[in-house]
């Protein structure tokens, strides 16, 4: 049986020149056709089809998630692997989605036995399959178990295209849970119209948050520790991940990333609050392709992960008119997320006197929809709050707007998936 051609890719690995050796012994099954110095040389051989298979390691220079789905694309089965006392090592392949073998535990000379990793390698390459996995030695197994916490939630600001005060309602709430003793991160995902985050709560970042937790989350860094480290504290249990100061750089958020830091967000204790962009658009000649920048994808990778979306529409009749179409889009993309509604800017002036009423009928007629949350128009206080820098609670505290935030976060429940009438 002629051997199998495999791609190694395994700088860094301590006993890497032993295992070509070994490989490259008569009657091995497995044999190198090329040696990778990093990501790039890998995906030039892989583009030779000179080989099906790639065994990397976690410390192969440029290797990402984007890496791994283009290989993927090609055809190339990629296995990872990581000696046996290297357990960041494995968390890393792992959080990178490959197929993980351990060295195996160190053998009489202390050394790891390269012939039980050979083995592993070569059951690997002929059955690639989760199951077929095998992990050699307790800690390196205990590495790469997954860690099962109590998930956190993630709640999605998102609203129609005009400006009908996502931002406004995305901060209030985030900072209504971390005043309720709720651990909040809110998330500035607007790729649009850019970040405006940072603006409405005065902080000061050189370097977007959601940037560097995406460039984490590319690489398989992005754990715990990393993601608080890209968050700026506002005030107690409220932390923040700035959005992109420019709009023209959406395109370094990437699908898989994104995808990537909603779930590191879950598996934290608390709430993560997403301030998401309007456009649910798709392009469906890529729309398959998750290694493929979209401009709406921090969009549709929140509301896809959401435990619930919040819709913010406007209180005036071009906000209502928008406000009714996009919930049917909204309901049609995600039909099985939860959604609360809330109203914004509720006027007499725009709706004439019974204006919560003519917004709840209009809504109920329209949409199916009868509790929606109307918040009134307090423009002084959201003024003087977006001047100071500050959340509403701190700023102006018995203002209508943080009132009604404040109570729908105290009485907050998670309701059933939105039912649109038809």
């Amino acid at each position: 049986m002629s051997a199998t051609p495999i791609l190694l890719a395994a700088p860094g690995l301590a006993q890497e020149a032993e295992l070509v050796a070994l490989l490259g012994q008569r009657g091995a099954s497995l044999t190198i056709t090329r040696r990778c110095v990093d990501a790039l040389d890998l995906m030039a051989a892989a583009g030779e089809g000179v080989a099906r298979v790639a065994v990397v390691s976690a410390r192969l220079p440029r290797l990402t998630r984007d890496t791994i789905g283009r290989l993927a694309a090609l055809g190339i089965t990629v296995v990872g692997l990581a000696a046996s006392d290297a357990d960041a090592d494995a968390t890393v392949l792992r959080n990178l989605d490959i197929p993980l073998v351990t060295m195996a535990p160190p053998d009489e000379s202390g050394r790891d036995d390269l012939n039980v990793t050979v083995a592993a390698l070569a059951r690997l390459v002929v059955d690639p399959r989760p199951s077929s996995l095998e992990y050699s030695g307790g800690r390196s197994t205990q590495a790469v178990r997954e860690i099962v916490k109590a998930p956190g939630r993630l709640v999605a600001v998102w609203g129609p295209v005009g400006a009908p005060g996502r931002t406004t309602v995305a901060v209030g709430l985030a900072d209504e849970w971390a005043r309720n003793r709720t651990p909040a991160l809110l998330v500035d995902a607007d790729t649009v119209g850019g970040g405006a985050v940072a603006a409405h709560l005065g902080v000061l970042d050189e370097v977007s948050g959601i940037v560097v937790a995406c460039r984490h989350a590319d690489t398989g860094r992005l754990d715990p520790p990393a993601l608080a480290a890209a968050a700026r504290t506002v005030h107690g249990d409220l932390r923040v991940l700035t959005g992109i100061p420019r709009a023209e750089r959406w395109a370094e958020l990437r699908p898989a990333a994104l995808t990537r830091l909603w779930q590191a967000g879950r598996n934290t204790s608390g709430v993560m609050v997403v301030d998401a962009g309007f456009s649910l658009e798709r392009d469906e000649e890529i729309v398959s392709d998750a290694r493929v920048p979209r401009r709406a994808a921090a969009t549709l990778t929140a509301l896809a992960a959401a435990d619930m979306i919040v819709a913010v529409g406007s209180a005036d009749p071009v906000g209502m008119e928008r406000l009714v179409h996009a919930l049917g889009d909204l309901r049609r993309a995600f039909p099985e997320t939860p959604v609360r509604v809330i109203v914004n800017r509720v006027r007499r002036s725009a709706l004439g006197p019974d204006a919560t009423g003519q917004i709840r009928e209009t809504l109920r007629r329209h949409v199916g929809i009868g509790d929606a949350v109307c918040v009134p128009e307090d423009r002084e206080a959201c003024d003087a709050a977006l001047r100071a820098g500050g959340t509403l609670a701190e700023v102006a505290p018995r203002s209508q707007v943080r009132n009604a935030l404040r109570e729908l976060v105290t009485e907050w429940t998670w309701p059933a998936p939105l039912d649109i009438a038809a």
